[in-house]
């Protein structure tokens, strides 16, 4: 009979120190198996958590995701800040194997923008990000892809000026030019390959050109028209709307052509 042991916890998401501790207690203790069990309500659904179980545990062999074991020896994680610090941005600290997923299918980010944004942007963040979806779904595109743009388009904007000007320094010098309330566009991409693992250039690009609408992706876009028009901005953007869900092109041009003039107003080099 093999020697099992069950270590439950919330592994929202699993993290690094759950395995290493998984590790630690095969070879002290010598179990033959070690079963995972995600118990909780967590800000993922239970089945979704047990998914990523199993894929963080699939290079080790006497690892596994499931539910508890009889006469098995119970332990508790004990990883709770460690995955907070995941779920807001830190995902060095999640398992190896899950961290690459977690940017590419955006599993966390409202959590994220929760942890990086005030409420007030947040929920400018969401509104943008369903706007999205609705754009790219009715041109036949990746909605999930523009959600997950939308989603982070302003992750660094809460952020001191002190800290932008530090991050452009090193990695975008040219954007210096601009006005700092335009610099979150160039130092957002750079966060989000640094923390988030995310490598996806359409996305990257798109955030970087949202604010400017230099950008001429669909993508990119999209997210330009539904940063400048999402419902909480607090007008009536009922037009541009319907000309973008029928012509992507012509609400581009009507959006930037009206928001040109903001942007004057607000001292914004464009």
């Amino acid at each position: 009979m093999r020697k099992t042991a069950v270590i439950c916890g919330c592994f929202n998401p699993v993290t690094a120190q759950d395995v290493a501790f998984a590790i630690r207690l095969r070879r002290e203790k010598q179990y033959d198996w070690i079963v995972f069990v995600p118990e909780a309500e967590g800000s993922l659904p239970r089945e979704t958590r047990k998914d990523l179980l199993k894929a963080a545990l699939k290079p080790y062999r006497h690892f596994g995701a499931g539910e508890m074991v009889k006469d098995a020896d119970v332990y508790s994680s004990s990883a709770g800040p460690a995955e907070e610090a995941v779920r807001q941005g830190n995902y060095a600290l999640a398992a190896c194997g899950i961290r690459r997923m977690l940017g590419a299918e955006g599993l966390y980010f409202e959590d994220l923008v929760d942890a990086c944004c005030n409420p007030h942007r947040a929920a400018h963040s969401r509104a943008v990000a369903d706007l999205c979806r609705q754009l790219a779904e009715a041109h036949g595109l990746d909605g999930d892809l523009a959600w997950r743009a939308g989603m982070l388009h302003d992750i660094t904007k809460g952020r001191s000026e002190e800290w932008g000007r530090r991050i452009l320094e090193r990695y975008e010098p040219g954007a210096l030019q601009y006005a700092p309330p335009v610099w979150h566009s160039f130092t957002a991409p750079v966060w989000l390959k640094q923390n988030l693992g995310i490598t996806d250039h359409e996305l990257l690009s798109a955030v970087r050109n949202h604010t400017l609408g230099g950008g001429r992706t669909p993508l990119a876009m999209i997210l330009y028209i539904a940063d400048k028009t999402e419902p909480t901005r607090g007008y009536d953007s009922t037009r541009e709307i319907a000309l973008s869900t029928k012509d992507l092109a012509a609400g581009f041009a009507l959006v930037k052509q009206e928001a040109a003039e903001w942007l004057k107003k607000e001292g914004v080099n464009g």
